[in-house]
């Protein structure tokens, strides 16, 4: 396992903006796994200290699917962390997909997971495409990719078969999820509870 772990001391600190009266966020621990990585931030604010553990694959210019936990918060085993996809385009340019696009994760060629996409323009001025797994659909999705190799990620368009945005290799995603989980104090267990919102 050491083989295949890579830890940093320490990461360059994140500036979240001193005038809106929050702490900067720094990179407390930076690991990889195969072809995911995992990274812990502190973010400390007036009235909570924050710790956000997330796990990503991608990036470099191609599309990123990362997952995203924050210790303290709302987690398993009645809410897993959602899958998401983003898109920067190049400074001038658009995503190819449009707000409202539908896209599917398709994993092993075996099972298709939907989101919804949201375009914005980011705070450097770019537009930015983000796509989640359905909230009810997260915990299969996590099950699928644990056993899984690869997942791509596809636009649907009924009209013409969609086009293919990426693929990604699941080699260390199991592990990359585990650490992130364990980061920021959430159970590895796979099972959701029934919530009862009467």
């Amino acid at each position: 396992m050491m083989g295949i772990l890579k830890r940093a001391a320490s990461l360059p600190a994140v500036g979240l903006g001193l005038s809106l009266g929050i702490a900067p966020a720094h990179a407390t621990g930076y690991w990889e796994y195969k072809d995911w990585s995992v990274a812990v931030e502190e973010r400390i604010t007036e009235e909570h200290d924050w710790l956000d553990c997330s796990a990503w694959t991608g990036g470099d210019g191609m599309p990123t699917l990362r997952m995203k936990v924050t210790r303290d918060d709302v987690g398993p085993p009645e809410s897993f962390p959602q899958l998401q996809l983003n898109s920067v385009a190049p400074r001038g340019h658009s995503t190819q997909m449009v707000n409202g696009q539908a896209v599917g994760f398709i994993v092993d060629q075996k099972v298709v997971f939907y989101g919804l996409a949201h375009t914005d323009i980011n705070e450097e001025g770019l537009q930015e495409t983000t796509v989640r797994v359905r909230w009810d659909n997260a915990l299969e999705m996590i099950k699928w990719m644990q056993s899984g190799t690869h997942l791509d990620a596809h636009m649907v368009r009924p009209y013409d078969g969609g086009i293919h945005l990426m693929r990604a290799s699941l080699a260390g995603f199991t592990a990359a999820y585990g650490k992130m989980m364990d980061e920021c104090g959430f159970s590895l267990e796979l099972q959701q509870i029934e919530i009862d919102y009467n």
